[in-house]
């Protein structure tokens, strides 16, 4: 059994990639370079004894998916430690400067495991439910942990970038307002991805439709995607038609649920840290109201009372800031996926017409 060019390059790119992250995964945590091989072989290891035991793209797709989110969710882990050193104690030593390689070779490899997931949908036995996960959009998981190993090297960027003091304007915002604006992040970069893969799962479906057969075509033209069998099963009848569109507009309204809550928490995380920061202002003024000190202590206690203000204010900044370019990419995206889906519809319903007649 051969595998297509359109599998074979990302399965190649896969190991590419993998071996960089854990050759830059021992790097960075100061390991001998050649423990790198280790999850190279397991990785080799468990892809052939797949193909062997199952024989079936599918199997060895869904293989290599796990071993590549294994693989990301390592790469959180190892970014997760000093970032967080950099959120509770300002500082993460010098982990920033080994850091940049291994967050290069893992966006490439959620955009390698993001284009086998989109080719895993393909080798689906049922031929309707290929399509109707391209409209789903990318797995939630990947999403999240790639959305945190963002996250963590933004932070990591930012403390790099606070050496320069014509920055700490920037990074202090970020830095130095507690753990709501780094959840933040999380999250615009968390619906980001998610609005990302489903563009390009449209772009995928886009390609198909184009390479699809014309209105007036015979239906046993050979079909050069696994897609077009889902597609020839729409055009079938009128009936089929139509419960196979209302599945595809059913699973497009699905796949928004979580982007746009995602698109209404990244503001409510802003609202809650300006509720956070007006009622430790408050607590601090109160106690300044109830102490005896005198007028010489008074400036400093003040300036400590009033100091939360800053959580309050910058909290909301991030998060108004994000969400704007948050909805702003799901208007969008939402846009170009239904003009696909209207352009869809009407090639299916007049190619059964056209079959009908």
């Amino acid at each position: 059994m051969t595998l297509p060019w359109l599998t074979r390059l990302p399965l190649l790119l896969y190991f590419i990639l993998l071996a960089l992250v854990a050759l830059n995964l021992t790097i960075a945590l100061a390991w001998s370079p050649w423990l790198a091989i280790a999850p190279i072989g397991l990785a080799a290891a468990a892809a052939a004894a797949t193909w062997a035991v199952r024989g079936t793209r599918n199997a060895l797709l869904t293989c290599l998916l796990a071993l590549g989110i294994s693989g990301l969710a390592a790469v959180a882990v190892v970014l997760a430690a000093p970032a967080w050193q950099v959120i509770s104690s300002g500082a993460s030593g010098s982990w920033a400067g080994r850091m940049m390689p291994i967050c290069i070779a893992a966006v490439a490899l959620h955009a390698c495991n993001l284009w086998l997931a989109t080719v895993a949908c393909g080798e689906h036995p049922d031929s309707l439910e290929r399509l109707a996960r391209l409209f789903y959009g990318p797995s939630i998981l990947p999403s999240l942990i790639s959305a945190l190993i963002l996250c963590a090297s933004l932070i990591l960027g930012m403390e790099w970038l606070a050496r320069d003091p014509g920055a700490q304007a920037v990074t202090r915002r970020l830095l130095e307002r507690g753990i709501i604006p780094p959840l933040t992040v999380l999250l615009f970069f968390w619906g980001a991805l998610l609005l990302l893969g489903k563009w390009w799962n449209g772009w995928y479906l886009r390609r198909i439709l184009a390479r699809w057969r014309t209105i007036g075509e015979s239906i046993s033209t050979p079909t050069p995607t696994p897609f077009n069998a889902g597609l020839e099963r729409l055009c079938g009848s009128a009936t089929a038609a139509e419960e196979g569109l209302q599945l595809l507009w059913r699973r497009h309204e699905e796949s928004y649920l979580l982007p746009r809550y995602i698109s209404w928490a990244v503001p409510i995380l802003g609202f809650i840290g300006t509720v956070l920061g007006i009622s430790l202002a408050a607590e601090g003024i109160r106690r300044i109201i109830a102490s005896d000190a005198g007028l010489s202590s008074l400036s400093s206690d003040l300036d400590g009372a009033i100091a939360p203000l800053g959580i309050a204010f910058d909290t909301t900044l991030i998060a108004l800031s994000l969400s704007v370019v948050l909805t702003l990419l799901l208007a969008l995206v939402q846009r170009d996926a239904e003009r696909l889906l209207a352009t869809l519809e009407r090639r299916v319903r007049d190619a059964a017409h056209a079959n009908a007649d």
